[in-house]
């Protein structure tokens, strides 16, 4: 079964897709920059078991960034040409990456503010 869909609509759609994965982009450099500061502002001043417990939290959490950033930019490499060209062919594919990407944007967004908020709550009050 082929579905059709008008050039424009179907563009317009690409251009949607490729601005959400540079969103991603931006809010994974976000995640990134803002994980290096809460490193930075919580390593002295806590216990050592606070610290390994920070450190086992931020491991996963950096290695599903590195993955992700690495996802999204082939996405992007894909979309790009997708956005400015004619468009000859679309497999199912591209649309099942997007979907899995946003399901582990999520994950990864979610995990991110979870785990910021428990160290915050191990920063003793000045």
């Amino acid at each position: 079964m082929t579905t059709t869909i008008e050039d424009n609509a179907l563009s317009a759609e690409l251009q949607e897709l490729f601005l959400i994965a540079k969103q991603w982009s931006t809010d994974l450099q976000f995640i990134n920059e803002e994980s290096v500061i809460l490193k930075n502002l919580i390593h002295n001043p806590l216990e050592p078991e606070v610290n390994k417990k920070q450190a086992l939290l931020f491991s996963p959490l950096e290695q599903q960034l590195v993955k992700l950033k690495l996802q999204v930019i082939h996405l992007q490499k894909r979309l790009a040409p997708l956005t400015y060209g004619p468009i000859k062919e679309i497999k199912l594919s591209l649309i099942e990456e997007h979907q899995l990407l946003k399901s582990e944007m999520e994950e990864i967004l979610l995990t991110f503010h979870a785990t910021k908020n428990e160290l915050l709550g191990h920063i003793p009050n000045t």
